[in-house]
C-alpha cells in the first residue's frame, strides 16, 4: 500500500520578509536565468525611475504620486544593489563560461570586413582606434593589441584603465573622427530616454 503523502504547509508571499529574499548572484557560478532576471529588472526600474522623474520636474497634479511611485522604484534598486550589482551581474554575463563578451561577435564582424588586413597588422600606426563604451574589464581586446587601439570608457570606472565617461554628454564636434569604430555592446538598454539613445 502506497504511502500516505504529506501535505506541506506553502508560506504565504505577504509572509516573507527582507531575509527570505533570494540573494544577488555574487560568481560567474550563477544560473544564467538569474543574471539576465536582474540586468532586465534593472532596465525596467531605471526607465521608470526617469519618467517619473520627468513627471515630478513638469510639476503636474500627478507629482506627488509620482514621488510616491519613485520612491518605491529607488528603493528597488537599492535592494538589488544599485549600480554596483548591475556592474556585477553584467561582468559575469561576460565570462567566458558563458560565452564571452560582446567583443567577441565585434571582432568576428570586423574580420568579415577584412580588418585587419596583412598590412595594418605589421604597422602599429594604421591599428584601428576602438571607442569601448560601458566598458566592465580593461582589457576585452587584449588579444587583438596589434591591430586594435582601444580607449575603454564607462559612466563609472571599476578598473584605473577605464575612463570614467558619460558617452552622451562627449562633444561630437570635438571628438569627430576621432575613432574608427565604437563598441556600444548592449549599453544603450541602459539609458531609457529614446532620445538620448539616438
Amino acid at each position: 500500500m502506497p504511502k500516505a503523502r504529506k501535505n506541506k504547509r506553502k508560506t504565504p508571499v505577504t509572509a516573507v520578509g527582507p531575509s527570505d529574499r533570494p540573494s544577488l548572484p555574487s560568481g560567474s557560478s550563477s544560473r544564467p536565468q538569474a543574471t539576465r532576471t536582474i540586468i532586465r529588472r534593472f532596465h525596467v526600474l531605471i526607465k521608470k525611475q526617469t519618467q517619473l522623474q520627468n513627471v515630478i520636474q513638469m510639476r503636474s497634479r500627478n507629482a506627488a504620486a509620482a514621488q510616491t511611485k519613485l520612491d518605491c522604484v529607488e528603493r528597488e534598486i537599492e535592494e538589488l544593489g544599485g549600480l554596483e550589482a548591475y556592474q556585477r551581474m553584467s561582468s559575469i554575463g561576460q565570462s567566458s563560461d558563458r560565452g564571452g563578451g560582446s567583443e567577441i561577435i565585434f571582432i568576428a564582424w570586423l574580420r568579415e570586413l577584412n580588418v585587419p588586413s596583412t598590412t595594418k597588422e605589421k604597422n602599429a600606426r594604421l591599428r584601428q582606434v576602438l571607442l569601448e563604451v560601458g566598458a566592465l574589464k580593461p582589457d576585452n581586446y587584449a588579444s587583438c593589441a596589434a591591430w586594435v587601439d582601444v580607449t575603454p570608457i564607462d559612466l563609472h570606472s571599476r578598473h584605473p584603465s577605464i575612463q570614467e565617461q558619460d558617452f552622451l554628454l562627449m562633444d561630437p564636434t570635438e571628438h569627430r573622427e576621432r575613432w574608427d569604430a565604437i563598441s556600444l555592446s548592449l549599453v544603450l538598454n541602459f539609458v531609457p530616454d529614446a532620445k538620448d539613445r539616438g
